[in-house]
């Protein structure tokens, strides 16, 4: 059977087309000898005519030039990916995602504005105050003021929390008594707490022995001794805070000063008191 019929007709006319029963085996005519094509080297253009063309080119024997004629393959396309041939965005789940971020900013927004001011009412609610510093007393014997300074003080005041609704934290305490900018002697005193409308009355004693002044400042002290008093300035430092069970204040430094306190000497001795007619004396508060 012939693998190629029914398929001739498809040839398009004028084609060359491959018998090979009839022409294997001798008993058709055979195939017209193509003639050779004439040499275009013997035209020139200059001689006022063109050569014809050239006739075409049949395929050679024996070669089918249709070898998917009868079993045409379908042309597949690859298309190169690219962003035209992506999936389409999905802009409803764009829009959630922001409406979701846009809600989480807002709540928190919410949430810090209102801790501020939950804050700031307890704060004024509580209306924390510092304390109250008051020099009760200052004492001091075998004052001495010729070559050095020697002498013994004793001293003692008084810290009030004066708030109703928060207690008192003082810490790090340090006590100075000075002569108007120089340092006569110093203390120490233990951290400790007040409770609400507590007083708490603190004791110090200090020694001169070991500091060291310059001479136009010691003359002057002594001569304030000689006329019967001393003026002095207690100076007194800590950190505060106060506490209560849903309110915290930040810890500050608190600088107590009490000025103007008078030592009086008894009869020309190295032995005096603060004369204050019994009362005690405030300091003021510096933060």
């Amino acid at each position: 059977m012939d693998p190629y019929h029914g398929c001739r007709e498809h040839h398009p006319k004028g084609s060359f087309s491959y018998e090979p029963s009839s022409h294997m085996h001798g008993d058709g005519p055979q195939s017209p000898t193509m003639a050779a094509p004439p040499n275009r080297m013997y035209y020139s253009p200059g001689m006022g005519y063109e050569p014809p063309p050239m006739p075409l080119q049949g395929y050679p024997p024996r070669y089918d030039p249709y070898p998917n004629d009868c079993h045409p393959q379908p042309q597949v396309y690859h298309y190169p990916a690219g962003p035209y041939f992506s999936d389409p965005p999905t802009h409803h789940d764009t829009g959630k995602n922001k409406a979701f971020v846009r809600g989480f900013l807002i709540f928190c927004c919410v949430i810090l504005t209102g801790l501020f001011v939950a804050t700031l009412v307890m704060a004024l609610m509580m209306h924390p105050k510092l304390p109250a510093y008051t020099v009760n007393s200052l004492s001091v014997s075998n004052f001495n003021a010729s070559t050095t300074l020697t002498a013994d003080w004793n001293t003692t005041f008084s810290i009030q929390n004066v708030n109703d609704k928060l207690n008192g934290f003082l810490s790090g305490f340090k006590v100075d008594l000075l002569h108007k900018n120089d340092v006569l002697a110093m203390s120490y005193v233990p951290d400790f707490e007040l409770d609400k409308k507590e007083v708490k009355r603190i004791n110090a004693k200090m020694s001169s022995i070991g500091f060291s002044f310059l001479t136009p400042d010691m003359h002057e002290m002594a001569k304030e001794q000689a006329s019967g008093s001393v003026s002095l300035i207690l100076r007194i430092a800590s950190m505060v805070e106060f506490k209560s069970s849903t309110f915290n204040t930040r810890m500050s430094l608190v600088l107590a000063i009490c000025d103007g306190l008078k030592v009086v000497f008894q009869n020309n001795t190295g032995n005096g008191a603060l004369d204050n007619g019994g009362k005690p004396i405030s300091c003021q508060l510096y933060m």
